[in-house]
């Protein structure tokens, strides 16, 4: 059974996460990825080491590891080890789920953000955020 693209999608779980920080759908497609994260992420014969997700479908694809909040959707393709809450919901048709590891929301939340690379969420998310100080390197100067 296939996730629903059109289904509405909403940031504001209350799970702990910072879903507002990373995309509403990603999909990976006929490519390999590190990292992939999004409400709802979907990959269609390709390979991600790290997913982390409320909603994931795999159709041919595979991912080593998977952190998923809600439901996970499995047809032909396969999960190496996934994380989830014991209530997440798991659907596998033709392919597999080789472990699964159940955790608390708090601690599937900090794993998700360790993977991630990201801080958690600010205590008071009305504070101002902190700006990121970048600086640009010219390396070649092109003049027409």
């Amino acid at each position: 059974m296939a996730l629903n693209n059109n289904e509405a999608v909403d940031e504001n779980e209350g799970d702990g996460f910072p879903w507002e920080t990373v995309g509403k759908r990603s999909s990976v497609g006929l490519a390999k990825a590190k990292k992939v994260a999004g409400i709802k992420v979907s990959t269609l014969m390709s390979f991600t080491e790290v997913e982390v997700c409320r909603k994931l479908e795999v159709t041919m694809g595979r991912v080593s590891e998977a952190i998923v909040f809600e439901k996970v959707d499995v047809t032909m393709g396969y999960i190496k080890d996934l994380h989830c809450l014991s209530t997440t919901t798991q659907d596998v048709g033709l392919g597999s789920i080789e472990n699964v590891h159940i955790h608390t929301q708090a601690e599937l939340v900090k794993m998700a953000l360790e993977k991630l690379d990201m801080n958690p969420p600010q205590s008071n998310p009305s504070a101002p955020l902190e700006p990121i100080h970048a600086t640009a390197v010219v390396v070649e100067d092109i003049k027409h």
